[in-house]
């Protein structure tokens, strides 16, 4: 069986501290409904949402505008029997109400070309 392209999804934020973001997204008024799972674990519709640190920084300098050095990313997976258009509109969420409360975040997936901005790249080019 062939795993469906909105399986999973990364959401890459920058800030130093994981907790900060679930923090925020759970008193976030008019955004996503974030019921807690756990200290860092959000549910959001169908996604599942757990923080981390960015394994992959590397803490010499570089170039701010590289998601991939930014310290914080969130990693999702969708409900089973969740729609393509319901794992695009949540993620899409997810990141509108991010960078409605300042945040630099980009989503890197399979269908971020599906998602506004190119999931964030084009605000970041």
């Amino acid at each position: 069986m062939t795993e469906s392209p909105y399986a999973f999804f990364d959401v890459y934020v920058d800030v130093a501290a994981p907790e900060t973001i679930a923090d925020r997204l759970r008193t976030a008024p008019g955004g996503i409904e974030v019921p807690v799972t756990g200290r860092h674990d959000l549910i959001a519709g169908p996604l599942w949402i757990t923080a981390a640190h960015n394994d992959y920084r590397t803490w010499a300098r570089a170039d701010p505008a590289d998601f991939l050095q930014w310290p914080t990313v969130r990693e999702g997976e969708t409900s089973p029997g969740a729609t393509p258009a319901e794992v695009v509109e949540a993620v899409a969420a997810l990141l509108r109400t991010l960078w409605g409360m300042g945040y630099r975040a980009l989503a890197s997936c399979d269908f971020e070309d599906e998602l506004p901005d190119a999931g964030g790249i084009a605000r970041y080019r």
